[in-house]
């Protein structure tokens, strides 16, 4: 049960980084001490960043070092490490060692992690169990591969969710298994896999589609700004990592939007600006929105011209698009705001700005308290504020 639970908790966090990894897959990481408890949980953030398995366990050496130089300034208490325990100078430049590391930017941090990891925290882990939705890799890329750095920190345990099927970084398990840590495989291996979807569909065929609309309560998806800023800063880190924005027609001449990344935040690029593809029947000048007054456009006037079938391609738009691009879309993200415009006239096919100033005011917001899905249905629970 123990852990199915800390499983589960890897797994939600890599979710929180779902896509902006591509094209390597979202992974989460856990490392727990049966003494203290969960010591650090991390997630793979973007290609050439530190896998899961790295920041776990740096987060982990930081926080055993840290519990280490106060227990000895307090002349006692229990420590954390498996081996002698070390001076509380020591612990404290190990802290500031780590802490500069951590603060490189992420592109980084892998290898100067790995090199420190290897060198100062061999043996803080001896009655840990390491949690990963994904097995640890065994490809020496942009990052070194995460099964040496297990081995050398030897947790008692490592529990995984799925093997990889990438077969350049396949065999972690097998190779920690050899090297005598207990590794227990296929724990919630379905939620695993459904974390891995979109890491799949790269590898086998050379690209990912994703289809994203936001929305209110009660349904409508035109009344200007829907998402709320959290949402929208993740919306802009997707497009951050993309090769190919498409959006309709309809969508680029009326909402002239900008289709750029100008909200993402570090480590992704708010400069980056995807390919935009229109698909559209109309022939007219991309330039007709200001926004790409220079940037270029491509007008596509039939699904199959659009280039979905290369790299990572988000679809912006409304149910209609969704629905006449059904066959070349991956997965659906939808993105639901707490609120809803009571008015009997506003309806999806009602932009808001037709309405009047006074619609703008009747704007009613909940607070989302939790999201099932134990029904068949998602639900969603909300407080009346």
């Amino acid at each position: 049960m123990l852990d199915t639970i800390l499983l589960q908790c890897a797994i939600a966090k890599a979710w929180e980084y779902q896509t902006l990894t591509l094209p390597n897959p979202s992974v989460g990481a856990l490392l727990y001490s049966p003494r203290y408890g969960i010591l650090s949980l991390q997630a793979h953030q973007k290609a050439g960043a530190p896998h899961a398995e790295v920041l776990a366990f740096a987060h982990a050496a930081r926080k055993i070092y840290e519990r280490e130089s106060r227990s000895d300034k307090k002349d006692g208490g229990d420590s954390l490490l498996a081996s002698d325990k070390l001076a509380p100078q020591t612990c404290d430049e190990m802290i500031q060692a780590l802490d500069s590391l951590l603060a490189l930017p992420l592109t980084e941090q892998s290898a100067a992690l790995h090199d420190f990891l290897m060198r100062n925290a061999r043996g803080l882990f001896e009655d840990c169990t390491l949690y990963v939705s994904l097995e640890p890799c065994t490809h020496f890329g942009r990052t070194p591969p995460c099964v040496e750095l297990t081995k050398a920190m030897r947790p008692k345990r490592v529990v995984i969710g799925t093997t990889d099927p990438h077969t350049k970084a396949s065999g972690g398990a097998e190779i920690l298994k050899n090297s005598g840590i207990e590794v227990v495989c296929g724990v919630c291996e379905d939620a695993a896999q459904a974390l891995l979807y979109p890491f799949v569909c790269y590898q086998e065929r050379g690209s990912f589609r994703l289809f994203k609309l936001a929305m209110r309560l009660n349904g409508d998806y035109k009344s200007g700004q829907i998402s709320q800023p959290a949402t929208q800063t993740f919306t802009h880190n997707q497009r951050a990592v993309s090769d190919t924005l498409i959006v309709s027609g309809e969508t680029f001449r009326t909402d002239l939007p900008r289709l750029d990344s100008r909200f993402a935040t570090p480590p992704y690029d708010a400069t980056h600006l995807p390919n935009i593809e229109i698909l559209t029947r109309s022939t007219f000048a991309p330039s007709l929105n200001p926004h790409f007054a220079t940037r270029p456009a491509t007008l596509c006037h039939s699904p199959q011209s659009l280039s979905t079938h290369q790299g990572f391609c988000i679809i912006e738009g409304g149910f209609g698009l969704l629905a006449t691009l059904k066959s070349q879309v991956d997965m659906v993200l939808l993105h639901i705001a707490p609120n809803f415009y009571p008015s009997p006239n506003t309806l999806p096919h009602v932009p808001i700005s037709s309405l009047g100033d006074e619609a703008h005011k009747e704007l009613c917001a909940l607070k989302l308290l939790h999201t099932t899905s134990h029904t068949g249905d998602i639900s969603l629970w909300f407080k009346n504020p």
